[in-house]
C-alpha cells in the first residue's frame, strides 16, 4: 500500500469579543495543533485532532455557547487548490468516533447533515474559559473527493455561536418603530409567535396578523393577506445564531480557501464593492495576486462591503444559513415582551461610541466614550486607530467591543442570549418576512459547497434560498427576499431599534460601507 503524506495547516480565528456576564475582554477563540490520528483505508477515515480554547464561554439555565467548527481538506500538492468540507462520519451527541479529549464537561454534538460539530459546556452555572486538548472528531475523507492515495492537508475553522432555545416571543414593539409588526389595523400590540406553524396574515382590525409596509420595492402593502408557510424559519424551534457580526478576518480564510475563479467573484474590492485595495471606511481588506488573495489588518473588525448575494456564498461555505427578521427578533430580545422603541439591550437608552483607547493596531480598540453601548449616527472617531488618518475614522469598530470585565447587558449592548452587535455598527442581512421571495426559505443549510457553473463561481446554491436563479447551478445572483435590520454605525438611533422594519424588504445587490450580516443554524437535537 502506498504511504500517504498528510501536511498539517491551520487557520486561526480570532474573535475578540465576549458575554456579557464574563470577566474578560476577548473570547479569542483558538484552534491549535492540528494533527491526523487513525485511519481506516477501507473506510476511507482518518481521525482529525485538535486543541481549542476561547474566553468566557458559559452554559446556564437560559442557554449556551458553542463553538461551530468544519474539517477543510485541501490537495497538498495544489497550494491554490480550494479547502474541501469533509464530513464527519457521525452524527449525535458524542458521536461514535469523537472525543471531548481532555475537558470532561464538555460535549460534541454532530447535525444529522453531518457537515461540522458544536463543542459546547455539559452542566449549568458554568463560565470562563474553555479549553481542551486533543478534542476528535473522524473525518470521511472520500465525502471530499480524496483517496487513499491523496495527499492531504487539514485545517479546523471554528466560529463561536450562541444557542436561542425554543420557546414562544414577540415581535414587534407596539408599533413604535418604522413599520414594525401588529396584531391588527388598529390594534398596535406585538405578533405573539408560539409555533413554527403557517401564519395567516390578514388585514384584520385586532388580535391577529397584521402587517405595515415601509413602501419597499417588492414588499407587501400594508393590511395585505398572505400566508408565511410553516417551513419559513419563525424563531420558535431552538437555533443557534453566530455571536458576532461577520469579520474581516473570518472573509478572508473564506476567499482565500475558494478555488481561483470563485475567488475573484467574491473579491471585495472590486468595482463592485469596495473599488479599492487601500483602508476605505476603515474596512482593510485588500486583494491581489493571480490567483487572488486577500489579507486584513484587522481581521476582529466586523466586515463591510458585503451584498446579500456575498454573504449568502459565506454561509453556504460555513455549513449555516441565513436569519430571518423574525429570528432576528427573538435573538435580541429573547421571550419578553417588548419595551417600546428598545434596542436589543432591552433599553431605550444608546449612547453612541466616539473615543477608542490609544493603540492603532486595532486589534484590541477599546471604547473609552463614558457610557457607550453602540456605534451610530456616523460619529467620527477619535485616538485608536483613528489617528492613521480619515479612512481610519468612520466605519465599523471591532465586533462585540463593548463588552468589558465589568458591563452588563445594556452597558455591553447585548442580545439577551449573548449575541453582540445587534443594534448598530453594520446593518444585518435577513431574510424577509414581507415578500413573496422571502417566505418561500425553508431554511435549508449550505452544505461547504459552492456554485461551478462558468461566470458563476463562488455563489451560493442552496434550493430555496433568496435570490436563486431560475438555473439553480448559477445559485443566488439577486438579492430579492433579503433586507436589513438593526442598522449601522451610519444609521441614526431610531433604525437601531429591535423591531424597526425601514429596510426589511431591501432587494437591491449594491455593496455599502455600512452593510454585513450573521448566520445561523436551526438546531436538530432534543
Amino acid at each position: 500500500m502506498r504511504t500517504r503524506k498528510i501536511f498539517f495547516f491551520l487557520l486561526i480565528s480570532i474573535f475578540t469579543a465576549v458575554f456579557f456576564p464574563c470577566v474578560s475582554e476577548a473570547n479569542n477563540l483558538s484552534v491549535s495543533n492540528v494533527r491526523v490520528g487513525s485511519r481506516n483505508p477501507a473506510a476511507k477515515t482518518f481521525s482529525v485532532l485538535f486543541d481549542i480554547s476561547w474566553e468566557n464561554s458559559w452554559r446556564n439555565k437560559i442557554n449556551h455557547d458553542a463553538a461551530w467548527l468544519t474539517i477543510r481538506l485541501q490537495d497538498a500538492q495544489t497550494s491554490s487548490a480550494s479547502k474541501k468540507l469533509g464530513l464527519i462520519t457521525t452524527s449525535g451527541l458524542n458521536p461514535a468516533g469523537s472525543s471531548i479529549g481532555s475537558n470532561s464537561s464538555a460535549e460534541i454534538y454532530g447535525p444529522s447533515d453531518r457537515t461540522g460539530f458544536f463543542l459546547r459546556r455539559t452542566s449549568s452555572a458554568q463560565v470562563g474559559v474553555f479549553n481542551a486538548q486533543s478534542v476528535m472528531v473522524t473525518v470521511d475523507y472520500s465525502s471530499a473527493g480524496f483517496l487513499e492515495s491523496s495527499e492531504i492537508s487539514v485545517s479546523v475553522i471554528g466560529m463561536e455561536m450562541v444557542y436561542v432555545p425554543q420557546g414562544s416571543f414577540y415581535a414587534g414593539d407596539h408599533a413604535t418603530s418604522a413599520a414594525s409588526l401588529k396584531q391588527g389595523a388598529a390594534d398596535t400590540d406585538p405578533w405573539f409567535i408560539q409555533n413554527e406553524n403557517g401564519i395567516n396574515v390578514t388585514a384584520a382590525a385586532n388580535d391577529g396578523f397584521y402587517y405595515t409596509s415601509a413602501g419597499n420595492p417588492e414588499e407587501f402593502a400594508t393590511g395585505s393577506s398572505f400566508v408565511i408557510p410553516g417551513a419559513y424559519p419563525k424563531g420558535y424551534k431552538g437555533f443557534y445564531s453566530m455571536k458576532y457580526e461577520v469579520t474581516e478576518g473570518q472573509w478572508v480564510d473564506f476567499v482565500n480557501s475558494l478555488d481561483v475563479n470563485a475567488r475573484e467573484n467574491r473579491d471585495l474590492t472590486d468595482a463592485a464593492h469596495k473599488n479599492a485595495d487601500s483602508v476605505f471606511k476603515r474596512n482593510t481588506i485588500s486583494c491581489s495576486g493571480s490567483p487572488v488573495v486577500c489579507v486584513t489588518s484587522r481581521p476582529a473588525r466586523a466586515l463591510t462591503y458585503l451584498n446579500w448575494m456575498d454573504l449568502c456564498a459565506f454561509l453556504d461555505w460555513a455549513a449555516l444559513r441565513p436569519m430571518t427578521e423574525l429570528e432576528f427578533e427573538k435573538t435580541a430580545r429573547g421571550p419578553y415582551l417588548p419595551l417600546r422603541g428598545e434596542y436589543a439591550w432591552a433599553s431605550k437608552i444608546a449612547i453612541a461610541a466616539a473615543v477608542l483607547s490609544g493603540a492603532e493596531d486595532g486589534a484590541n480598540e477599546i471604547v473609552t466614550t463614558v457610557n457607550a453601548n453602540a456605534h451610530f449616527s456616523g460619529v467620527t472617531i477619535s485616538s485608536g486607530d483613528a489617528a492613521n488618518g480619515p479612512e481610519y475614522q468612520q466605519g465599523p469598530l471591532r465586533a462585540g467591543i463593548f463588552a468589558t470585565g465589568s458591563s452588563d447587558r445594556i452597558s455591553s449592548g447585548a442580545g439577551y442570549y449573548g449575541s453582540m452587535d445587534l443594534s448598530g455598527n453594520v446593518s444585518e442581512f435577513v431574510v424577509s418576512v414581507g415578500s413573496s421571495a422571502g417566505i418561500g426559505f425553508s431554511g435549508m443549510h449550505g452544505d461547504g459547497y459552492l456554485a461551478t457553473a462558468s461566470g458563476f463561481e463562488g455563489n451560493a446554491n442552496v434550493a430555496g434560498w433568496p435570490g436563486m436563479d431560475v438555473d439553480a447551478s448559477k445559485g443566488v445572483v439577486i438579492a430579492s427576499g433579503s433586507g436589513l435590520r438593526g442598522g449601522s454605525w451610519m444609521d441614526p438611533d431610531g433604525r437601531l431599534r429591535v423591531s424597526d422594519r425601514q429596510s426589511a424588504v431591501y432587494g437591491i445587490i449594491d455593496a455599502t460601507a455600512y452593510d454585513g450580516g450573521r448566520g445561523a443554524r436551526s438546531y436538530d437535537g432534543e
